[in-house]
């Protein structure tokens, strides 16, 4: 028995304030295991055992048999039954549920993935559903920190859709879990009660179970694997929880609580083999008939494709792509992120900077930056965008490419492309020349230049002209 402000053992002490800390407690406040506590009369030392499902007297008043004066339970000395040994007498009590505990959420999270069976054992079910709730939305807003942080910056930052992205962020990775969470205990509580396990406590104690080990998906905070590893772990230590809660049989509690982490992972490899499926698709009719329809563009620069369409087609081209950046445009700055700098530069500038001038002042600095530019511009690059808009009428062939997006990942093996009729992907490497011969054709056929060799735009920074074309596509 020991205080909860400061651990000081409290065996053989009246009730009153701890010697150590001054935290005041009484022997009724703690939970024993039955008939573990001699609880010892203050007045003749008579020994009596707790034989109560929390180790308590029952009753907790009442005359002694040795010396016959009215004795309660907080009067009573405290000693631990001498069979147990080395074995500590008093259930572990929740760390979470200690208010006075110092580093209680962390003691929680240890608890929950070394011992989830004890940590439940600990927990009273009645009275704690509430402070488990808690105790799971801490952590997953938690887990969720640095990557709400990342796309807070990047969204406010990317003009006036930023807010309802960063909200959405927000439901992804904290609500997310969060609704995971209840359908998890609704599952497992069904799968439970079809099995014919006990639920005596009610699907409030499988919630406490599943809520007090979510403390597992604190790894989501490593890079790259964490949430998968979070997810894994977590789903291997709600089952030994659920089943202390329950005290039902090792295979059903197992059986009833992973159902939904399998049903989560089959949608995500199924989600999985289908996009790859369809990618696989897309580049082999993309290879055989130089387009294929469909949204293959990362979601910022498909943005910037729809802007860019929507100015082709009102008779407003632009002839810097950085133009369709600003306040009252939904284009990100991190459109043309490319690999090495989320703000790439542009000019005298970056891609931040423009996004936050006026329109009149982003649209001197541009004009400033063009000046020397040639007449017969067919394109030209920003960061990880190649423009190849220019000339291209809104009446013209739907196939004809609109802008280039440049894979940031050197081992990417296609390139997407945006043009009049929407966006698609083709092989990159040696298949480029054919992609940008076969582009150059129907450009010709529009009576349009040529654009440069894929390589070229790839390796050097524009603009490019006329003269810079090749037809063949070879460098």
């Amino acid at each position: 028995m020991k205080c909860p402000g400061c651990e000081y053992e409290l065996w053989n002490l009246k009730a009153g304030p701890c010697p150590e800390c001054g935290r005041p407690f009484k022997p009724s406040e703690f939970d024993f295991l039955p008939n573990a506590v001699k609880f010892c009369c203050p007045h003749c030392s008579q020994p009596y055992y707790g034989t109560s499902d929390r180790g308590q007297l029952e009753p907790d008043a009442f005359d002694c048999v040795s010396c016959g004066k009215a004795v309660t339970t907080d009067e009573m000395l405290l000693l631990p039954a001498e069979e147990l040994g080395t074995r500590t007498p008093t259930k572990s009590m929740n760390p979470w549920l200690d208010s006075n505990r110092k580093r209680r959420w962390f003691a929680t999270i240890g608890s929950g993935i070394g011992q989830p069976g004890r940590l439940l054992e600990a927990t009273p079910a009645i009275g704690s559903t509430g402070r488990a709730t808690s105790y799971a939305l801490l952590n997953f807003v938690a887990a969720g920190l640095l990557m709400l942080v990342l796309f807070g910056l990047m969204s406010f930052s990317g003009g006036g859709s930023g807010a309802a992205f960063f909200l959405t962020m927000t439901a992804v990775f904290v609500l997310g879990p969060f609704i995971y969470l209840c359908l998890w205990t609704l599952v497992t509580h069904g799968v439970l009660k079809t099995c014919r396990q006990p639920t005596p406590d009610g699907m409030g104690r499988t919630f406490q179970a599943i809520a007090f080990t979510s403390g597992a998906w604190v790894v989501a905070l490593i890079p790259c694997l964490g949430p998968m590893v979070a997810f894994v772990a977590w789903a291997a230590c709600a089952p030994m929880a659920v089943r202390s809660a329950h005290k039902c049989g090792v295979a059903s509690a197992v059986i009833a609580t992973l159902v939904p982490p399998l049903i989560v992972a089959g949608a995500v490899v199924a989600m999985y083999a289908t996009l790859m499926f369809g990618v696989g698709q897309a580049t082999y009719t993309a290879s055989n008939s130089g387009w294929s329809s469909g949204p293959q563009l990362q979601p910022d620069v498909d943005v910037l494709a729809r802007e860019l369409r929507d100015a082709i087609n009102a008779g407003n081209p632009p002839l810097h792509g950085a133009s369709l950046l600003g306040q009252n445009s939904p284009v990100p700055y991190t459109a043309f992120s490319d690999g090495q700098t989320i703000d790439v530069p542009i000019g005298n500038e970056t891609a931040s900077s423009l996004d936050a001038k006026s329109e009149f002042d982003r649209s001197s600095e541009l004009a400033a930056l063009t000046a020397g530019w040639p007449a017969d511009v067919t394109a030209h690059k920003v960061g990880r965008v190649i423009f190849v808009h220019h000339g291209v009428p809104a009446s013209g062939d739907p196939r004809l490419w609109l802008l280039i997006e440049i894979p940031i990942a050197p081992v990417d093996s296609t390139i997407d492309v945006a043009s009049l009729a929407g966006s698609a992907v083709f092989y990159s490497g040696q298949a480029a020349q054919w992609n940008v011969a076969h582009q150059n054709s129907m450009r010709a056929a529009a009576g349009l230049a040529p654009l440069p060799s894929y390589q070229t735009m790839l390796t050097t920074s524009g603009p490019w002209t006329a003269a810079d074309g090749s037809p063949s596509g070879i460098p």
